[in-house]
């Protein structure tokens, strides 16, 4: 993401824009999604928590069991277009209709199902982003969910992009990032998806192989580099437009400042959260490269 994506970026989200009649998702609308708990939450505690603790104690027993095939009905139509749109848990709390997409590459959900899952508290990664598909581009947010649950189907630790509804059938898109942990078949005549477990590799970390990981750290990594050189490069633009006494009447200077700071922000506590993730669960060094 360079200086003129950002600005494009920009342009979509009010308060922060130059084009005051852009339909996007506001600070107002982060607002309206705050709870109460929030003003008064303590800091999140560098130890490990009891979340975490019982989400290893889960991925130990999966890795002893055996590999197993779970079928899980879905929804055939969305009006009269044809879908794959299956029920899907998630953090062993939330439950949700999900579109199962195999073209999009990771997970997707809506503000409203991310405000259920408590992912706009202030101690989870907002990472604003530019979300892309046919209709064009969109503002979106990158956060991560503990857990996704499809029937006996179960991953951990997923970066999820949350974006405006794309439907009022369902609330997101199952991408493949959680397909690839299994061998997938959609059987039309029974209305039914059918998982089966690809075999646990003695070395999976935190559920995830070495390909995951290497790729999340440099999607991270990257996303946090890109937000470095966006600050370095519109820290450089305002001194030069200062020096030549060019930033009068420029109100929006300041605004714009104060929002690319809190995004570097945002970037590096997400890449935290993944380091953190993979200190806990004792990830190889070779495989956090970026």
């Amino acid at each position: 993401m360079n200086l003129s994506v950002l600005m494009i970026l920009l342009i979509m989200i009010p308060n922060i824009s130059f084009a005051d009649s852009s339909l996007s998702f506001t600070d107002q609308d982060l607002t309206r999604y705050k709870k109460s708990s929030d003003i008064t939450r303590p800091p999140e505690s560098s130890a490990p928590s009891a979340n975490s603790v019982q989400r290893t104690d889960m991925l130990s027993a999966d890795r002893n069991k055996k590999p197993g095939s779970f079928e899980v009905p879905y929804k055939a139509y969305e009006g009269i277009a044809r879908r794959v749109i299956i029920s899907v848990k998630f953090n062993d709390a939330e439950t949700a209709p999900m579109l199962l997409d195999t073209g999009s590459p990771g997970m997707i959900i809506s503000y409203e199902l991310a405000d259920k899952l408590g992912l706009f508290r202030k101690d989870n990664a907002r990472l604003i982003t530019a979300v892309g598909g046919i209709g064009g581009t969109a503002p979106g947010i990158i956060s991560i969910i503990d857990s996704v649950q499809i029937g006996e189907a179960r991953d951990y630790f997923i970066p999820v992009t949350i974006s405006a509804s794309l439907s009022d059938h369902f609330e997101g898109l199952v991408g493949m990032d959680f397909m690839a942990n299994f061998s997938v078949k959609v059987d039309t005549r029974k209305k039914v998806v059918l998982f089966e477990e690809i075999p646990r590799q003695d070395n999976m970390p935190g559920g995830h192989d070495e390909e995951w990981w290497r790729i999340t750290f440099y999607q991270f990594a990257t996303l946090r580099n890109d937000w470095m050189n966006i600050k370095k490069n519109l820290d450089a633009w305002i001194n030069k437009q200062k020096n030549g006494q060019n930033l009068s009447g420029r109100d929006e200077v300041p605004a714009l400042r104060s929002f690319v700071e809190s995004q570097c922000a945002e970037a590096d506590k997400l890449f935290d959260k993944l380091n953190g993730y993979a200190i806990r669960n004792s990830v190889p060094m070779q495989w956090r490269k970026y």
